[in-house]
């Protein structure tokens, strides 16, 4: 921990970066509950699944890292955690349509890889 009383901007990046990745999230979702035309593609390369399904999965993954971005904002030893659990879990999963939405799936693994980059590196502030 630091005892010099000053505090890096890492987890601000961290924090504003996760918020960023978790609009796009909640934004993909909306459009795969509401069964946009874009989104019918994913059907055929994610084996059939339920695109609504789908959406809904990151509707509440795009919420719980709004959430966990205020958290790591506050910086709260739990949204460190959560922080880092939850990047690396929508960086795992986004990896399934990136042959569907290729750029806006690099877009998001990456920011969710900063984020993990900005968490790790610097934890000091949370621990």
């Amino acid at each position: 921990m630091k005892t010099d009383g000053t505090r890096s901007g890492w987890p601000v990046l961290a924090a504003v970066l996760l918020g960023v990745a978790g609009v796009y999230h909640v934004l993909s979702g909306i459009a795969g509950i509401t069964n946009d035309d874009r989104t019918q593609a994913a059907k055929e390369v994610l084996y059939n699944i339920d695109v609504s399904a789908w959406g809904w999965f990151w509707l509440i993954l795009g919420i719980v890292q709004l959430v966990v971005a205020f958290l790591i904002f506050r910086r709260s030893p739990a949204g460190y955690i959560a922080g880092v659990t939850i990047a690396a879990l929508a960086a795992c999963f986004t990896v399934f349509l990136i042959f569907v939405f290729p750029l806006w799936a690099m877009v998001v693994t990456a920011l969710n890889v900063f984020v993990i980059y900005a968490l790790t590196m610097h934890d000091e502030e949370f621990l």
